[in-house]
């Protein structure tokens, strides 16, 4: 396997490895009548470096024997032997084969982390260019789907029209305002996909619940109940982005445990932090389902592309809060959610 783009694999960084000692033999050839053992073994160590640079690890470690075994042979007395006349020459030999290991060693440890500084850097870009082209291309498709949706609205107020026409009316303003709501969702995912730079100010968590409660009114047949521990302290959140987590909750349960379904918010608070639980009485989660309702695109169906888990789930994150799914014992599922409040707000 490559270390890096221009790394040599195989054979062929063995070869390298052999060439590259040969090559430095005979400059230490050319240049042993002019200068000290100790610079010709200079001209190996560089070597030594260049297989480190281009060949695998094995390919380097062959390089640092092969040096040391040639300097031997060639260079040091009496030559044409691996017999050695001064015992001094065996501390040298092995401080250069030492010296040979680690330069290959940190070669190598060097260009493993440049190699995964690229990678990071150029996923780092991808990223970002997908997610500025999702968000031109939804910011783009925004407008028209709001003229979509209040055309439809104004067509539904015509009382001349027939009932074909108002229910394909009606089915026109529906999926316009799904659309809206998938588009809406995708831009979310763009902004948590990446680092959040989050808009903290002090808030009332009641109050982004009961926002939410009133945006998804229409898809429930009975009232989503709200509890609230009035010793609740205020939280230093996102409001905009919490509210949406609450928002999203709610659409999963109508979405999933049905418009029939009764659906109850719970808020307390203690120990610095904020619980909510958002249950129902639906048919719950599939067994073992419960951390994998949070992955993108696992609920995704006709109706959507399952972003709305995945969204909350990095919201809470980024406040330093979590988010988990279970069911309940008397059935149906409950979302339990905590967000750490901040200390106390400032008067």
């Amino acid at each position: 396997m490559r270390a890096s783009g221009d790394s040599i694999d195989g054979a062929p960084s063995y070869g390298l490895a052999v060439l590259v000692i040969v090559l430095a033999t005979a400059l230490n050839g050319l240049l042993y009548p002019y200068l000290a053992l100790a610079n010709l073994i200079m001209v190996y160590l560089l070597g030594v470096t260049y297989v480190a640079s281009r060949c695998t690890p094995r390919a380097a470690i062959l390089a640092s024997f092969l040096s040391v075994a040639v300097f031997d042979f060639v260079f040091v007395h009496p030559s044409g032997t691996f017999a050695v006349s001064d015992v001094e020459y065996v501390f040298t030999f092995l401080v250069m084969l030492v010296v040979s290991l680690l330069i290959s060693t940190l070669t190598m440890r060097f260009r493993q982390q440049s190699k995964a500084r690229a990678e990071a850097t150029m996923q780092a870009e991808i990223e970002q260019m997908r997610g500025d082209l999702l968000s031109a291309v939804s910011h783009d498709l925004r407008t028209p789907l709001a003229s979509i949706e209040g055309s439809a609205g104004a067509l539904l107020q015509q009382k001349e029209l027939t009932e074909q026409s108002r229910q394909l009316a009606g089915t026109i303003q529906e999926e316009s305002v799904r659309m809206a709501h998938l588009i809406r969702n995708l831009l979310d995912m763009t902004r948590v996909q990446g680092k959040i730079d989050l808009d903290l100010d002090w808030y009332a968590l009641d109050e982004l619940i009961a926002n939410a409660i009133l945006r998804t009114a229409t898809m429930f047949d009975h009232p989503v109940r709200l509890r609230v521990n009035p010793d609740t302290p205020l939280a230093r959140v996102d409001g905009v982005l919490l509210e949406q987590v609450f928002v999203n909750l709610l659409e999963n349960a109508s979405r999933h445990a049905g418009r029939s379904c009764q659906v109850e918010i719970a808020l307390g608070g203690g120990d610095g932090r904020a619980t909510i639980t958002v249950s129902d009485n639906g048919p719950g989660l599939e067994a073992g389902s419960g951390a994998r309702v949070f992955e993108r695109f696992v609920g995704a169906d006709t109706r959507g592309f399952g972003l709305g888990l995945a969204i909350s789930r990095a919201a809470l994150e980024a406040h330093g809060g979590s988010i988990t799914a279970s069911n309940r014992a008397e059935g149906g599922a409950v979302f339990t959610l905590v967000v750490p409040v901040g200390g106390e707000a400032k008067s």
